[in-house]
């Protein structure tokens, strides 16, 4: 993990791509990203829509970055509501 100018890099986990819904990728909560590689990345990155350009890693990526991927998507879908 880095801070570089007060923003969280991004753990590359593929948690929030579980565990949000992507509304522009017909994805529901908790269903993985078709667009999730096996490594944890966007497959799509260049094209991918607003919502996940915008999203910003934040101090809880930072509190879960520990934790088994399924316990990630829980912690995320608890506290953001999903």
């Amino acid at each position: 993990m880095s801070i570089s100018n007060d923003r969280i890099s991004c753990f590359a986990c593929g948690a929030c791509c579980v565990a949000f819904s992507i509304s522009t990728l017909n994805k529901p909560s908790g269903e993985k990203c078709k667009n999730l590689t096996g490594e944890g990345l966007c497959g799509i990155y260049e094209k991918r829509p607003k919502v996940c350009s915008d999203f910003a890693p934040d101090e809880i990526c930072v509190l879960i970055s520990s934790l088994p991927f399924d316990q990630k998507v829980n912690v995320l879908q608890k506290i953001y509501g999903c």
